[in-house]
């Protein structure tokens, strides 16, 4: 239903079109504008009047809900009166029980009648109460805005807490979650760390083993080399042997052996090795070992070889020495001819003996040479057994080798000059030889002459 207040604010507005409508077209016909500018002035007035009438309608509707809000706080506020009168005769009917009941004990013990006060303070009660009632009824209106603005505040507080609140938890939830994320990154950036870590690890490990198996390779190297020279020298002394068919006047010296790295510390690499080189030096390792082993058995070969051709070529002086017709005077050269002598039966005889025992002259010989490089050997190593490293640099010097470690060099100094002993051992031998010979050679003519 239309209230009277909206009808008469509809007639009010309604008037009012009606005087602005026809206030413009008397203005217009004044003026003598056309339709258009009238209309277009129509419609600017009614679109203002539209907007006044909204505007009021919306002040209307805000004092409507001001009046609910104020009935409905006015039947609180009776509803909380009436409650609190209830409350108040219920304390007073209770108060009464209690008194008549204390009155009743009191005149029981004191036996006499005994007036108790309260009825004049709950007359006085009741007064005041009244007094109260009615000053709340005469500031009613007052207290009734006062408890809607109070009301209002209220609510814009606890909406002002309640935002302070969600900001509050947002806020909170943000600094957890950059908590969250700073752990993370920081648990990825540790792990990151380990691994790599464990990454140099291995990758030092790989390149320690590699640094060893270079040393090991370099050293392998140089001892291949210093094989392969001794094993030339020993193939050019016996290309000597089969030229010459007995040993010259000149002396064969053993060459110095190649000189090898300062056996320092190692200087480490900083290249980084990859699976792939650890593979190739393996494979080159494994060939130096080869290479190593046949150098050694060639080596051995030779020496045995160079042993027989000594025996061979020993026997030969032997026996020229017996086949001529002489009879030499020296008890060393009548021993060594006495395996050979005489008849040829004497000769298969001892020959077939030797064969039965399983042992030829060359063996005899190849026995002899070993025994006297032994003997060097024991003589030289007595020698430098108890020299120093300065001792010891300075016989490398006079040898004119390289000093590499205490040992090597030790063996390395007595294999020389054994060898040395062992050349001019020989040498002075096949001096005696010759002399013998000759000797014996000048025996026989002087023994034909007489004849």
């Amino acid at each position: 239903m239309v209230t009277l207040a909206e009808a008469v604010t509809t007639m009010e507005a309604v008037i009012s079109i009606a005087v602005v409508i026809t206030t413009a077209v008397m203005v217009s016909v004044i003026l003598g504008l056309g339709t258009k500018v009238i209309g277009s002035v129509i419609s600017g007035l009614l679109h203002e009047q539209a907007e006044e009438r909204e505007q009021r309608k919306r002040e209307a509707a805000k004092l409507s809900a001001l009046e609910e809000e104020k009935k409905r706080l006015q039947a609180e506020e009776e509803k909380r009166v009436e409650a609190r009168k209830e409350r108040e005769l219920l304390e007073a009917k209770l108060g009464q029980i209690v008194r008549s009941s204390m009155k009743v004990v009191c005149e029981s013990a004191l036996g006499r009648k005994v007036d108790l006060p309260g009825d004049e303070e709950s007359e006085v009660s009741k007064l005041r109460k009244e007094l109260d009632e009615l000053k709340t009824r005469c500031t009613g209106g007052t207290s009734s805005s006062s408890n809607l603005e109070s009301l209002r505040q209220e609510k814009e507080a606890l909406q002002r807490a309640q935002g302070q609140g969600s900001e509050e938890q947002r806020l909170r939830r943000e600094i957890e979650d950059l908590r969250v994320k700073a752990s993370g990154v920081q648990q990825e950036k540790s792990d990151d760390l380990v691994a790599l870590r464990m990454q140099v690890a291995e990758l030092s490990g790989f390149r320690k083993s590699l640094d060893e198996k270079n040393a090991e390779l370099i050293s392998l190297k140089a001892e291949n080399a210093h094989i392969r020279n001794e094993f030339k020298d020993l193939r050019d002394e016996v290309v000597c042997l089969r030229n010459e068919g007995k040993r010259g006047s000149v002396v064969i010296t053993e060459k110095s052996p190649p000189e090898e790295p300062s056996r320092g510390r190692t200087k480490t690499s900083e290249a980084m090795y990859t699976p792939k080189d650890l593979e190739d030096l393996h494979k080159a390792y494994k060939e130096a070992l080869v290479q190593k082993e046949l150098a050694l058995r060639e080596a051995e070969a030779l020496k045995e070889r160079m042993a027989r051709m000594g025996a061979s070529k020993y026997r030969q002086s032997v026996r020229k020495s017996v086949f001529r017709k002489t009879t030499p005077r020296r008890l060393k050269t009548v021993l060594n001819a006495v395996e050979i002598e005489f008849d040829g039966k004497k000769e298969v005889q001892d020959d077939g003996m030797a064969k039965e025992k399983g042992r030829t002259v060359g063996d005899v010989a190849h026995d002899l040479e070993e025994e006297m490089i032994k003997r060097f050997r024991e003589r030289r190593m007595k020698d430098v057994r108890a020299g120093k490293k300065a001792d010891l640099e300075k016989m490398c010097e006079e040898e004119e080798i390289s000093y590499i470690k205490l040992d090597q060099a030790k063996a390395d100094i007595v294999e020389i000059r054994v060898r040395r002993d062992y050349d001019e051992w020989l040498k002075t031998k096949e001096i005696h030889d010759d002399e013998d010979q000759h000797h014996d050679y000048a025996t026989s003519t002087e023994e034909i002459n007489d004849e």
